[in-house]
């Protein structure tokens, strides 16, 4: 036996090394790493976004979800981070960190997934909800179509569309289309223009109200 080994208390191996009283082995499985036992990404099936930093942007999900998971690890005091990467039997993350000379593997058990999600702008689109609402107003008959064929220029998802006596409204879910649109008309029909806004909830991911706006394009009579 080497002058320089040691003797761990907990399993009887014999070591080179001890680190606070226990071989390497029995020091890892004795020592806590601090990690939450759920953390997850939310994947847009349909755009095939994620949702980081309270934006839905295109990237990586697995490389988010790690980073979001390293970023939460709290390892004993002077080890240092190396790795975390996914267990292959989907147990939860495996932890890979340095103490002085010696390299520790930990499987720290927890949900860590990417969750399947539709996100706000997508599920508008699918479903019957609208952002914008045209107000088509004119004493000219043909006038309602004729701008319908300017808004549907654009290829826009229109939610609805419903006539009145005077003309129609038109239920949009893109509010930057409704006002292209109602410019374009404006321009060409000879319309007075005026929108107004109108709160319907509030908007957790940008902390400020959700806002539908209303644009009344009404035809100006020929003298």
């Amino acid at each position: 036996m080497s002058i320089r080994s040691r003797f761990c208390p907990e399993c009887g191996k014999t070591v080179e090394k001890l680190y606070e009283s226990k071989c390497i082995d029995c020091y890892a499985e004795n020592s806590n790493v601090k990690i939450p036992n759920k953390k997850n990404v939310l994947f847009c099936v349909k755009c095939e976004q994620i949702f980081n930093n309270g934006f839905w942007t295109n990237g990586d999900s697995d490389k988010i979800l790690l980073n979001r998971i390293k970023k939460s690890v709290i390892l004993p005091e002077k080890e240092l981070m190396i790795s975390v990467k996914f267990d292959e039997n989907n147990e939860g993350v495996i932890v890979k960190s340095k103490l002085e000379s010696a390299i520790i593997k930990r499987l720290v058990k927890g949900k860590f997934e990417v969750k399947k999600y539709c996100c706000p702008a997508c599920s508008r689109e699918m479903g019957v909800d609208y952002l914008a609402k045209l107000q088509l107003r004119s004493k000219d008959p043909n006038f309602v179509e004729n701008a319908l064929n300017y808004i549907r220029s654009s290829k826009p998802k229109i939610s609805k569309v419903e006539y009145v006596a005077a003309g129609a409204d038109i239920y949009l879910v893109n509010q930057q289309i409704a006002r292209q649109a109602s410019r374009r008309i404006k321009k060409h029909f000879n319309c007075h223009i005026k929108a107004s806004y109108k709160a319907y909830g509030w908007d957790k991911e940008k902390d400020k109200p959700k806002q539908r706006i209303t644009i009344l394009l009404k035809q100006k009579e020929r003298n």
